[in-house]
This record gives structure tokens, sequence and C-alpha cells, in this order.
């Protein structure tokens, strides 16, 4: 393409170039209102919107009304020539359906949880996954055995190591229930089944014109050794767990989960090295994007539209193995890859670079990045071009303006 062609573009670019903002809806909706803002986003000079269930919504969540409100807002984006984008979630992070998806427990969150007692406070009981004895010295233990009674005789330094499967604490953020166990493909399967398939009952043969994609916002496999998220109590001592986890495990690596539940936790005879631990967040990796990203990825392609969004947390390389394990590995199952930058003064270049590098090797062209939020009023135009212009020097050529 000539430069001057491509000045052109850049001063007048189509649709596809244009921001396409978070779009609130929240409180009771109205069409007549909706639309008139529709038209406000046109002509704004946006290249359209992500339909975005928020917080205080009380028009019901993928009910009818909902649902042909959807429907009459993409058929006005496509008049004024818009692009209209689905969100695949009420609030976020996405995969319960609004707490639907959740109703069943058995789609729920999980973790294995350590407590650590003294040999006098220990007793077995039914519900427990393992228990070890061993002699602690800070993050190291020594002379570890499995138990299953209260030990006879305690020796100096002799603690209890005690493991049980958990599952989150229900919250109000998802209705009364919880987040989504995302390493379990029956229940990734349930959550389509509420959304996406509802989505193509209702929407039809606009999915792939008027309706060109679908976001994801922040799926995460669990939170490894934080309780960010969690909605328990604050304690460290936790990991993601689902249930087909020990099977998987020996089958991938040969061994026994359960034996080596210390070793995740803690440093065998003070070792800060464990073949374990990489083995084990490999494995939760390898779930979460074949029981979660895969299926929601295949279902798109199948309906030709275009799936977007980006995973939780992006902001570090501890802060993506907390969440999510390798964050750059989700973006072969996203059309449109992108992450999220927060806030005015956020200079984390290599989310974005990751995201673009990824993309090169992948030959993904079209880069979103969920930027702006976490700001204010007081951010001036200076400051909103001062975030969007080293990005676009990185590659983001997709801005969703939060």
């Amino acid at each position: 393409m000539k430069l001057e062609k491509l000045a052109e573009l850049f001063e007048n670019p189509p649709a596809h170039y244009r921001g396409k903002p978070f779009w609130s809806w929240n409180g009771k909706l109205s069409k007549e209102e909706l639309l008139r803002q529709a038209d406000i986003i046109q002509e704004m000079g946006f290249g359209g919107f992500f339909m975005h269930s928020r917080t205080g919504l009380s028009t019901q969540y993928m009910g009818e009304e909902w649902l042909e409100l959807i429907n009459a807002c993409a058929d006005e984006a496509e008049k004024l020539g818009l692009e209209a984008w689905l969100y695949d979630e009420d609030r976020w992070p996405s995969g319960t359906a609004g707490g639907m998806v959740t109703e069943n427990p058995e789609y729920r969150m999980q973790s294995v949880q350590l407590s650590v007692v003294k040999p006098e406070e220990f007793s077995w009981s039914d519900d427990l996954l393992a228990a070890f004895s061993c002699r602690l010295e800070g993050a190291s233990y020594y002379n570890c055995s499995r138990i299953q009674e209260k030990p006879e005789r305690a020796f100096p330094g002799m603690y209890i190591l005690v493991f049980k499967v958990v599952t989150m604490a229900e919250n109000s953020f998802y209705n009364g229930n919880t987040y989504l166990d995302t390493m379990n493909k029956k229940a990734t399967e349930r959550f389509i089944e509420l959304t996406h398939e509802k989505y193509k009952k209702s929407c039809g043969t606009r999915l792939g014109k008027s309706i060109r994609g679908i976001f994801t916002d922040e799926p995460h496999r669990g939170t490894l050794m934080d309780f960010f998220g969690a909605g328990n109590e604050k304690d460290n001592h936790r990991a993601p767990w689902t249930a087909a986890l020990p099977e998987e495990f020996k089958a991938k690596y040969g061994c026994d989960l359960i034996e080596k539940l210390p070793e995740l936790f803690l440093m065998p005879e003070g070792h800060e090295i464990s073949a374990t631990k990489w083995q084990y967040v490999e494995l939760l990796e390898e779930l979460f994007l074949k029981n979660f990203f895969q299926p929601i990825h295949e279902w798109c392609a199948e309906n030709s539209i275009s799936l977007t969004g980006h995973g939780l947390h992006e902001d570090s390389l501890t802060a993506q193995t907390a969440m999510v394990g390798s964050i750059m590995r989700i973006y072969e199952y996203m059309d449109n890859p992108g992450v999220d930058v927060l806030a005015e003064g956020n200079r984390s270049f290599w989310i974005v670079k990751q995201l673009s590098s990824a993309a090169r090797q992948l030959g993904k062209k079209d880069l979103l990045s969920e930027l702006y939020g976490c700001t204010g009023w007081q951010m001036n135009f200076e400051s909103h071009k001062a975030v969007g212009d080293w990005q676009a020097l990185f590659g983001i050529n997709q801005r969703c303006h939060h």
C-alpha cells in the first residue's frame, strides 16, 4: 500500500480501526435511550461498541428483553456503519453467566488448602485430602511421612501438614454463587450453553455480520499461593484444584500428586528447586487452555464470530503465574488477542510486548487493549494520547475504551 493511502487511512480510519468502548449497560435498560446513545457513539467518532453488563443492571441479564435490546443495538450499529460486539458475562470474570453456571456445586472453583497444626491439635476426618507429619523449619520440611491417625509420639519440631479441598465461598459479585472451575470442560460447556448458544438462538444471522465478535474478560484458573479473587479468608496457603487433577497428573508424569502435596507448598529437605512445582503449574495451564479457552474458541470459529478479550492478570510474570500460568499461551485461542492496561501512569511495556510477540508468531493481525480504566474525569486529552501512543508503538491497533 502506498504511503499516501496509509496516511489517508491514518487520518480517517474505517470503523474497524476506531476505538470501541465498553458501553456500560446498567440500571433499567430502555430501547429508546440505548439507540440514542448508539447515535452519540457514532457522532463522537468511535467505530463501534462492546455491549457490557455492569453493576446496577436491573433488566434481567440474558433474559428476553436483554436479547431483544442486543439485536436492536446491533441493527442500529449496522445502519450507522459501526461494529457491535458482545460481552460474554454479567460483569467479570467470564465463565459463570452471571452465576447461573455455578448454581451447580460441581462447577464451582476449588482449591487445595494447606493448614499447619501441632500434633496434639490433629484429628483425622473424612473431608481431608491428605495429612503428613514432618519436622518443619520455616518453609523447609524434613522426615516427612503420610499419616491418617494422630501420631503416638511427637519429636522436636514436629508438625502436621493438613490438606483439604475447599470450594470457593459464595459471593454477591457472582449473584450469590462462585466463580467457575475453568479446568472442568463440563463447566465450560454449561457456560457456552447459557451464554453463547442463547445469543446464537436469539441473534441468528447477525453473528459474524452486524455482530462482529465477543469479548471474554479476565478468565483464570484459580489463584496460586495468593488469595486474590479467592472469595475465602485471606490465606496464601492455597493452590488451584479440580477433581480430575490427580488422575491427569498420574497420566502425564507417572506419579501420585497427593503424595507430593507437601512439595507444592514447601521446600523438601530445604531444596528451593522442585520439578513437581513446575509439573503442577504446567498441568494447570494445559487443563485451563484445553477445557476453557479451546472450547470457546472452537464455538466462535464454528459460528463465524471473532473472540477477543484478555486473561487475568498480566502486569508481571509473577502475577501471570499466580492467575493463569503463561499468559502468552492464551493468545493462540483468541482471534483478536488483547491485554488490559489499567490506570494513567502504567508503564508495563512488557504486557503489550508479550502480546505483539505472540501475535507475530501466530499470524494475528488485530491486537486489542482495554485501556483508560481506573483513571478519572481529571484525565485530559494529552494524557489519553500518552497512554495510547506507547501501546500503538508496540502494535495495538484495536482500542477498547474503559
